[in-house]
C-alpha cells in the first residue's frame, strides 16, 4: 500500500469490531441487571403498601376494636406476585394502653422476601 491511499486495513477493523462487540455485551449485561433490580424494587413496594395499608386502617380504628379487625392473609400483587400478610397486635407493650401492631409481609421469587412494619397504637380516651 502506497502513502498516499487511506483506509482502514481489514484487521484493524476486525479489531474495532471485536472492541465494539465486546463492550456491547457488557452494556447488555448490565441492562439485565438493571431491569431484574428495577422489578424487584417495584415487588418491595407493593409489599410495604400492602403493610403501610393495615397499619393505617389500625390507626384511625377505636382503640377497642383494633383486635377485632380481619385482613386478609392473601394479596395477589399487580405482577401476579402472591403475598402473605400476617398481623400481630400485642397489648400494653411496651406500657398500658399502648398496642404494639407488626405486619409481616412475604413473599417468594426467587427466593424468600420480607417486609416488616411496626407502630405503636395509644388509648387516646
Amino acid at each position: 500500500m502506497s502513502k498516499q491511499e487511506k483506509g482502514f486495513t481489514l484487521l484493524e477493523v476486525l479489531i474495532a469490531m471485536v472492541v465494539l462487540a465486546i463492550g456491547l455485551l457488557g452494556v447488555a449485561g448490565l441492562q439485565a441487571t438493571a431491569i431484574h433490580g428495577n422489578m424487584h424494587g417495584g415487588t418491595i413496594s407493593q409489599a410495604t403498601a400492602l403493610a403501610q395499608n393495615v397499619i393505617e386502617r389500625i390507626q384511625v380504628t377505636d382503640y377497642a376494636r383494633v383486635n377485632d379487625i380481619n385482613f386478609p392473609t392473601l394479596e395477589k400483587g399487580v405482577d401476579g406476585t402472591i403475598f402473605n400478610r400476617s398481623t400481630v397486635i400485642e397489648e400494653n407493650v411496651p406500657v398500658n394502653d399502648l398496642k404494639r401492631i407488626t405486619v409481616t409481609v412475604e413473599w417468594l421469587s426467587s427466593r424468600q422476601h420480607r417486609v416488616v412494619l411496626r407502630s405503636l397504637k395509644s388509648n387516646e380516651g
